[in-house]
């Protein structure tokens, strides 16, 4: 089988994410794992304008981001009601009056997330494997024949 067969294959099979739960207020609230497609967006959505990170925001959109499969955080209503200008903008005003349910939604995706290597984990594995690869990228993106052992970064 080749590799793009095996990548087909894998793009039609379900994926299985971590879960978790926790009660707030009597309310079961479901949080998953986040994809790195949905990391890299909680990252996007929480710069501001000068493309610092907003930690808050951060925080904010990784709830949204794990519990949007169960809860309606675009729901229209939810969002005249809170006077949000977003759906990242709900939690901090959900919760306004509640901060340890805030809280324990917040260290549930936390808990639920921490096994998942960051992205930048993963770059640093495949940059100390000791695996030779046929072509190996650079650092300044080209490409060097490992057999020579010339030295690529």
């Amino acid at each position: 089988m080749s590799k793009l067969d095996k990548f087909l294959a894998k793009a039609k099979e379900p994926v299985q994410r971590r879960t978790g739960t926790v009660v707030i207020d009597g309310d079961e609230w479901q949080v998953r794992e986040l994809t790195m497609s949905e990391t890299r967006a909680c990252f996007r959505l929480a710069e501001d304008s000068n493309g610092n990170l907003d930690t808050f925001r951060y925080n904010d959109v990784r709830i949204v981001k794990a519990t949007e499969h169960e809860f309606p955080w675009n729901s229209k209503e939810l969002l005249l009601a809170y006077n949000a200008k977003d759906k990242f903008d709900l939690p901090v005003r959900l919760f306004e009056s509640n901060r340890d349910g805030y809280s324990d939604l917040l260290d549930k995706v936390n808990e639920v997330n921490s096994k998942v290597k960051s992205e930048q984990e993963v770059v640093e594995e495949l940059k100390n494997s000791s695996e030779p690869m046929e072509n190996q990228a650079t650092s300044v993106g080209h490409t060097s024949e490992v057999e020579g052992n010339h030295q690529t970064s």
